[in-house]
């Protein structure tokens, strides 16, 4: 499961939380949140976390934009989600908690 966002990101906050949310329920996937400032610093990205109750999520920095690419996110806030074989099973922007899961439970399905 990947979430794309900036910390200067406001509407990103929502899909944060949705996020840690469902990591919650959800144990045997693995989440990643993806900053893609390439600007944002370390401190920048763990303060959003906190400030979004989600810093049980690893993280990492796409200062290079080859997540971006690889997956063609094209707006913040975008989440996927990765079925076993590392293919795109669910692609949404700004998705609910009770949509994280319920997209994960159906790959986890297949």
């Amino acid at each position: 499961m990947l979430f794309f966002f900036s910390a200067e990101c406001g509407s990103c906050a929502s899909g944060a939380r949705a996020l840690a949310q469902a990591q919650k329920s959800a144990t045997e996937a693995t989440f990643v949140a993806v900053d893609i400032a390439p600007n944002e610093t370390e401190d920048d990205i763990t303060g959003f976390l906190t400030d979004n109750q989600a810093t049980g999520l690893a993280y990492t920095s796409d200062t290079g934009a080859d997540l971006i690419r690889a997956y063609n996110v094209t707006q913040l806030s975008t989440a996927v989600i990765l079925d076993t074989s590392g293919r795109v099973a669910f692609r949404g922007v700004d998705p609910t908690a009770a949509q994280i899961e319920a997209e994960l439970a159906k790959v986890k399905t297949q």
